[in-house]
């Protein structure tokens, strides 16, 4: 790029950090010509609103807490639960999973250099073990790396700045300290010399042992054969290229400016074509644009506020709540006033709905429907109360039969008083009283499901055994035969454990011949059209024969009327 706009393309508004393989010896800085607004650390909303302003915050740990919830919440038949392999987490998540399974920890600590400051590094127990609420888990969590360790020191000398760093990197050596100096003997980037200021052991020195260590520069003679560039001609990640390539330090600062463009390049501290030797830093200065300061929105209409915040860059939000002003009147504003924008921050404006809200009629729909509605008003600063009566009626469970406000405008503080049926009333039948008899007079479990659905209980089958029971007949009842409910109520039947049977051949016989015959189904009659040559007699059936059936399933018998 060559115009004064290159960097607003590449570089942004100031907020963009140089790019994470610049070399260490660049630095970046923020520094102001203006005198900036006091940010407040609690912001007072204008116009007596309770806002707050609002950060998002993205949490680049999110996938990792999800994946521990699942983990949590694996139980395991009552056997207590699976013991997760904690090694390399956090002590945090070990103390949040105990927490959740009601399990106590006990901890330990080690120094470890495989591993970071409270990082897990061993645990008692494998990874699956069976961990019962109330018992211990012990885990051995790391402290920094031991900085009495002796480290072999190398021979420096033979070493250039890379090697040593990358030396006292892998030993985790913390005191470790390179400068650079000219030399007409020395080659660039090799070791000149080195000073140990504690007292070494042998060959050997401690991590924490403090090392100076001097670099060369090469010969002073070739120092200044850089040549500045005009840095307004580039992009700012071709300057810090420019700079890694030359051994050049670039340092970037920000400044408010009245006229330079935000992201625009307002000077560098040497000049272009100028000469300069390796290590000299040269401080580049980008505008942040105009200082912007927030107005007083109070005085806007809604649409002259936003046409505002949008002339100046700010990002706005505008949010409505029920209050005692008129609909439409500003409420509050979530950045006070005079406070200095900052790039990221989003402003939220709010407006009044007013200070009426009209109910409509929610007869005929249920509970939680007006309660949904009541719950979504409060949620906007309505004060909406429900009040709730029930009472017997043809109406299905749960359905509101009257509301006592309804299709008119009230005030955003006000109590609407509704009556919700409890369902129809209906009398418990005699599931029972023939269970020690056949399958034509005893209730089978898939009798007793149609007697349910067609008076409204809510049948819950248990298979238990009782003598003298047929195979998956009704012998218990959790209601009192006749007892007055409600429809939808449960009731709970006792039936005994269901065999199977061979269905037979019933064509050709006689009623009375069908049901002397066969006892292990339930038989029904039905007309058949009619044949003289068969009158009296079975012509077809509902089941077809040598298939199994369940013990007390219904057959239909087609029998021609003589």
């Amino acid at each position: 790029m060559s115009d004064n706009n290159s960097f607003l393309a590449n570089y942004g508004s100031g907020d963009t950090p140089p790019p994470q393989d610049t070399p260490k010896t660049y630095k970046y800085e923020e520094q102001s010509g203006f005198k900036k607004p006091q940010r407040q650390a609690n912001r007072p909303e204008t116009g007596g609103g309770s806002n707050t302003k609002r950060v998002v915050i993205f949490a680049a740990g999110g996938v990792l807490a999800v994946g521990l919830a699942v983990l949590l919440i694996v139980l395991l038949g009552g056997g207590g639960v699976a013991l997760p392999d904690f090694v390399g987490r956090p002590l945090s998540e070990v103390q949040l999973w105990v927490r959740a399974n009601d399990v106590l920890l006990q901890t330990d600590t080690a120094y470890s250099d495989e591993y970071e400051a409270e990082k897990v590094i061993a645990q008692d127990k494998e990874k699956g073990t069976l961990i019962k609420k109330g018992e211990y888990v012990r885990v051995t969590v790391s402290l920094v790396p031991d900085l009495s360790v002796a480290i072999t020191l190398p021979d420096l000398l033979s070493m250039t700045a890379q090697e040593v760093e990358e030396w006292a990197t892998a030993n985790l050596m913390t005191r470790v300290r390179i400068t650079a100096e000219f030399s007409d003997t020395v080659p660039s980037g090799q070791v000149i010399d080195y000073q140990i200021m504690d007292a070494a052991q042998g060959s050997t020195v401690r991590r924490d042992t403090t090392i100076y260590v001097i670099v060369s520069k090469g010969p002073e003679s070739e120092a200044a054969t850089i040549t500045v560039p005009d840095f307004k001609t580039k992009t700012l990640a071709e300057s810090f290229a420019f700079a890694a390539e030359n051994g050049i330090i670039l340092t970037v600062r920000e400044e408010f400016d009245e006229y330079v463009p935000a992201g625009t390049l307002i000077s560098q501290s040497v000049k272009a074509e100028e000469k300069v030797s390796k290590g000299t830093e040269i401080i580049l200065v980008i505008s942040k644009g105009a200082m912007i300061t927030i107005p007083d929105f109070s005085g806007y209409s809604r649409e002259k506020a936003l046409g505002v915040a949008s002339s100046l860059g700010i990002p706005v939000t505008v949010t409505e709540r029920y209050s005692g002003s008129s609909a439409g009147r500003f409420i509050s504003q979530s950045i006070p006033a005079g406070t200095q924008y900052e790039t990221g921050d989003f402003l939220e404006l709010c407006y009044s709905l007013g200070n009426k809200i009209v109910i409509s009629s929610f007869e005929g729909q249920t509970r939680d429907a007006i309660e949904a509605w009541a719950l979504s008003l409060n949620g906007q600063g309505a004060s909406i109360t429900i009040n709730t009566k029930e009472t017997n009626s043809s109406a299905a469970k749960g359905t509101i039969i009257h509301q006592d406000k309804k299709n008119a405008s009230y005030g955003i503080k006000t109590t609407i008083t509704i009556t919700v049926s409890l369902g129809k009333v209906t009398y418990v039948p005699d599931f029972i009283s023939g269970r020690f008899g056949h399958y034509d007079t005893a209730l089978t479990r898939e009798r007793a499901i149609a007697i349910c659905e067609e008076i409204g209980l809510i049948p819950i089958f248990v298979q238990a055994g009782s003598a003298g029971v047929k195979p998956g007949v009704i012998w218990e009842q959790s209601l009192g035969i006749g007892a007055e409910v409600t429809q939808g109520t449960t009731i709970t039947l006792k039936f005994t454990p269901t065999q199977t049977a061979v269905v037979p051949d019933f064509t050709g016989m006689t009623k009375a011949q069908a049901q002397a015959h066969f006892d292990k189904l339930y038989i029904v009659f039905a007309d058949a059209p009619y044949d003289a040559a068969n009158e009296g007699k079975v012509v077809s059936q509902s089941l077809t024969k040598d298939t199994m059936a369940v013990m007390g399933s219904t057959i239909t018998l087609y029998v021609v009327p003589e």
